[in-house]
């Protein structure tokens, strides 16, 4: 169960950083949406660190 869920993590997290990544790139710094992007792609490298963990986890339980 911590497999799938670790890789659904890794899914999810990836897709957050780098779609928040390119929109951060796009935006002129100093706005709102600069800052809302810059803070989704921290949110997307901690859920993808976490979905890493998880599926190492996992398979060092195996």
């Amino acid at each position: 169960m911590l497999l799938v869920v670790g890789r659904f993590a890794l899914l999810a997290g990836a897709f957050l950083t780098l779609t928040s990544a390119l929109t951060t790139a796009l935006t002129p710094p100093g706005t709102a949406e600069f800052v809302i992007s810059a803070l989704t792609a921290v949110i997307g490298l901690v859920v993808l660190s976490l979905g890493l963990l998880a599926v190492l986890l996992e398979r060092k339980r195996r």
